[in-house]
């Protein structure tokens, strides 16, 4: 699915409507922008809940509580 938005004159921009009902996006949440070679990716990190992304990990059991974030903003970034 492909949405797209454009920038204000002051550079902002707004989560479509369809974005923010799907993955449950509301006041507060964080925006991550992740710049890797020439391309910006976007996530929402929810404060508070769960991380949405475990529940792709939950499907293996683990002995310890997975925070998918975590880990994937340590292969992006480097960060052990």
């Amino acid at each position: 699915m492909k949405i797209e938005t454009k920038l204000s004159s002051g550079f902002q921009t707004v989560l479509p409507a369809e974005i923010r009902e799907r993955f449950g996006v509301g006041p507060g949440d964080e925006v991550v922008w992740t710049m890797i070679g020439d391309e910006i990716f976007v996530r929402v990190r929810k404060i508070g809940g769960e991380d949405p992304l475990s529940k792709l990990i939950g499907a293996f059991p683990t002995k310890t509580k997975v925070d998918a974030t975590a880990e994937i903003d340590a292969v992006v970034y480097g960060e052990r």
